[in-house]
C-alpha cells in the first residue's frame, strides 16, 4: 500500500458529457449525475503560497490539486466539475499523469473555483 492510496476528501465527480442542441450542434457540459469518490486535495498556491488570488479585490480565484483514489473511470476532461465541500470546482488545464513507478503512477488534475 502506497501514502498515495490514502484519501481524506469525500467528492462528487460530474464527468463530461456530449449533448446536442434542437439545432443539432453538439457541445459538451458536465453531467447531470455525479458519481461519489475518495480523494486527495491540497492547496495550489503561487506567491503567498494560499491557494488563492485575486483580480484587484473584487474576485478571488481557488486553486486546488486533486488526485482521485481508486478512481477506475475515465479520465476527467475539460467540461468536468467537481463538487467538493458543497462548492462545484472546475478543471483548469489538462491532468498531469505522473508514470514514475506501479506504486507511484497517479493523475493530477487542477480544480479551480471563480
Amino acid at each position: 500500500m502506497s501514502l498515495l492510496d490514502q484519501a481524506r476528501e469525500a467528492v462528487v465527480v460530474y464527468l463530461e458529457e456530449v449533448t446536442t442542441d434542437s439545432d443539432g450542434n453538439t457541445s459538451t457540459r458536465p453531467s447531470k449525475t455525479g458519481i461519489p469518490t475518495r480523494a486527495r486535495i491540497s492547496p495550489l498556491g503561487y506567491k503567498d503560497d494560499s491557494g488563492e488570488t485575486q483580480d484587484g479585490g473584487f474576485q478571488t480565484t481557488s486553486r486546488y490539486r486533486l488526485v482521485l483514489v481508486g478512481w477506475q473511470g475515465a479520465p476527467l476532461g475539460a467540461q468536468s466539475q467537481v463538487e467538493w465541500n458543497g462548492k462545484r470546482y472546475s478543471i483548469e488545464g489538462e491532468p498531469l499523469v505522473h508514470n514514475g513507478s506501479r506504486r507511484t503512477a497517479h493523475v493530477t488534475y487542477t480544480l479551480i473555483r471563480r
